[in-house]
C-alpha cells in the first residue's frame, strides 16, 4: 500500500497496522505504549484513516483531498476497510489511557459523524469514547457541556439512536455511555435535554423497547438526578396500554379486542393473537423492574393499573385452562401470555432480590392467588393431562412466589387446589422449589404434616369445608408458612 499524506506527514498503511496490532496487545494500564504510539502516529493522522477506510470511501477514494488519494486510487476497498479496522482497535486502545481523557472534548464532532457511519464498529468506537469522556474529571465534563448544542446533540441524540442500534454490541456500548453520564447532574441533563429516550421507549419493536426500559432502569441506578429523569418518562405508560388493550372488552386475540389500542407492540388485536403477543412482552419488561429497589419505587404510581389488568389477563386468559379451549388457546399463545401473567404477578408478589418490597398489597396479591387457585381447580376437575408447556410455565410462577414466606403463604396456604395441582403434576426437583427449597429470605420452608380425621388438613378449613367456599377437602397435608414481606 503506499503512502496516506497528511499536512505534514505521510502515513506508512503497512508500518500502522502492524504497529496498531502491537499496541493492542499491551495492557490497559501502558499508558507508556500510548504515548509511544500516539509519537509515531499522532492522532489527526488515525483520524484521517478512519476517513480513508469509510465504507463509503473504498472506491476511488471520493470526498479525499487530493493528496489522500495517493494512497492508492487502484487499491481495493478490501485494503481499505483493513486501514479502517487498524485505526479503531488502535483508538480503543488509546482511548483507555488516562493520559488522552483531556483533549476527548475536542473530538465531539468526529463522534458526531462517527455515529452515523454504516460500520457497527465506528459506531461503538464512539460510543465507547464519549464513555470515556463522561468517565473523566470534573474539568473534562465542564469543557464538554461548554458545547453547547454540540454536546446536546451528541449526547441526547446520537447516544440514544445507538441504544436502539440493531446490533447488540453498539447498544450495549450505548448504554455503558449514557449509564457513565447519569453519574453527574451535567450529564443526566445532556441526556434527558430532548424527548428521544422518551420516544425510544414508545418504540413499536418489543426487542428494542425491552432493550431501552432495561437500559432506563440501569440510568434511573446511577445517581438521584437520573432517577428523578427517568421517573419523568413514564416508562410503564405504554406497557400498561399493552396489557389494557388485551384486559378490554371482547375476546383476548380476537378481532377488534380490547378498547385502548395506543402502545401496542402487535399492531392491536388479530386473529395470531397479535394482542397476547404484546401482552406477554409487556409482562415480561414489568417483571425486570422488581430487580432492584429503584425499579420497585417506579412502579408504584402505576401498580394499581397493572393489578387491575393483570386480573383481567388472568380472568379472560384462564379459558386456556380447560381442555376444549387449549388448543386455540395455544394457537393464540394464549396459553403462554396466562404462565406470563402468572409469572408476573409472582415476581410482583415475591420479588427475586432480597430486600425489595413487594409492589403488590396484600390485598392485590391475594386476588390474583386465587385466580391461580381457580385455574388449577379447573384441571383438577378435568380428566385431561395438562400440557407440558403450560405445567412448566405453572411451575415457574409456583417456584417463584415460593422463593418467599409471603408468597407461599398466599399460594400455598389455604389453596388447596394449587396444592393438589403441585402434588399431580410436579417432579421432585419441582416439588421441593414449591414448598421453600430455593426460598431466599432464609427462613424455614414450608412444612407438610401429615394429619387424619374429618380435617381437611389446611389451615383454616375446618369440618370439610374449604375456604374458597367448596366441597369438603381431605388433602391430608397441614401447610405451616412463616412470615409476610408486602406492603399491607
Amino acid at each position: 500500500m503506499g503512502p496516506l499524506a497528511s499536512e505534514d506527514q505521510s502515513l506508512d498503511v503497512d508500518a500502522f497496522v502492524a504497529a496498531s496490532a502491537d499496541l493492542v496487545s499491551t495492557p490497559a494500564s501502558d499508558d507508556g505504549s500510548v504515548t509511544a504510539f500516539l509519537s509515531r502516529f499522532p492522532l489527526p493522522l488515525i483520524l484521517r484513516a478512519l476517513d480513508a477506510g469509510s465504507p463509503s470511501q473504498t472506491r476511488g477514494m471520493e470526498g479525499l483531498e487530493e493528496g489522500d488519494k495517493e494512497m492508492g486510487g487502484t487499491e481495493d476497498a478490501e485494503a481499505a476497510v483493513k486501514l479502517q479496522q487498524a485505526a479503531v482497535q488502535a483508538l480503543f486502545r488509546v482511548f483507555k489511557s488516562n493520559g488522552v481523557l483531556p483533549i476527548l472534548p475536542s473530538l465531539l464532532p468526529y463522534a458526531e459523524k462517527g455515529m452515523l457511519s454504516p460500520s457497527p464498529d465506528m459506531r461503538r468506537l464512539c460510543c465507547f469514547a464519549l464513555q470515556r469522556m463522561a468517565e473523566g474529571g470534573e474539568e473534562e465534563m465542564q469543557e464538554l457541556g461548554s458545547q453547547g448544542e454540540m454536546a446536546k446533540q451528541v449526547v441526547g441524540e446520537g447516544l440514544v439512536r445507538c441504544l436502539g442500534d440493531e446490533k447488540l454490541s453498539v447498544a450495549a456500548a450505548a448504554t455503558d455511555a449514557l449509564a457513565a453520564f447519569c453519574r453527574s447532574s451535567l450529564g443526566v441533563s445532556l441526556i434527558f435535554s430532548s424527548d428521544h429516550l422518551y420516544k425510544l421507549t414508545r418504540s413499536s419493536h418489543s426487542q428494542v423497547q425491552q432493550r431501552v426500559v432495561e437500559a432506563a432502569l440501569r440510568l434511573a441506578n446511577q445517581s438521584q438526578h437520573a432517577m428523578s429523569a427517568v421517573e419523568k418518562l413514564d416508562l410503564l405508560h405504554p406497557l400498561v396500554q399493552q396489557l389494557q388493550g388485551v384486559a378490554g372488552e371482547g375476546e383476548i386475540g380476537a378481532e377488534g379486542g380490547g378498547d385502548t389500542g395506543a402502545g401496542r407492540s402487535g399492531g392491536g388485536a388479530n386473529e395470531d393473537g397479535g394482542d397476547a403477543l404484546a401482552a406477554l412482552a409487556a409482562c415480561e419488561l414489568i417483571s425486570e423492574f422488581v430487580n432492584s429497589s429503584v425499579g420497585a419505587q417506579l412502579l408504584e404510581p402505576r401498580i394499581d393499573e397493572i393489578h387491575s389488568a393483570l386480573i383481567q389477563i388472568c380472568t379472560k386468559a384462564s379459558t386456556a385452562a380447560t381442555p376444549a379451549a387449549a388448543a386455540a388457546a395455544a394457537h393464540l399463545g394464549l396459553d403462554l401470555l396466562l404462565t406470563a401473567v402468572l409469572k408476573c404477578a409472582a415476581r410482583l408478589t415475591s420479588p427475586a432480590t432480597p430486600g425489595v418490597m413487594a409492589p403488590l398489597t396484600l390485598i392485590q396479591a391475594d386476588e390474583v392467588a386465587a385466580l391461580f387457585n381457580s385455574i388449577c381447580e379447573a384441571w383438577e376437575r378435568s380428566e385431561e393431562h395438562v400440557p407440558v408447556e403450560m405445567a412448566e410455565g405453572y411451575f415457574d410462577a409456583l417456584t417463584t412466589y415460593a422463593r418467599s414466606t409471603h408468597g407461599s403463604r398466599l399460594l400455598l396456604h389455604p389453596r388447596r387446589h394449587v396444592i393438589t395441582f403441585v402434588l399431580k403434576h410436579a417432579s421432585l426437583h419441582a416439588l421441593a422449589s414449591v414448598f421453600g427449597a430455593d426460598r431466599v429470605e432464609g427462613s424455614e420452608p414450608v412444612q407438610m404434616v401429615p394429619v387424619h380425621g374429618t380435617h381437611s388438613g389446611i389451615s383454616g378449613v375446618d369440618e370439610g369445608k374449604d375456604p374458597e367456599g367448596g366441597g369438603g377437602g381431605g388433602m391430608g397435608v397441614d401447610l405451616e408458612v412463616g412470615g409476610t414481606g408486602s406492603r399491607s
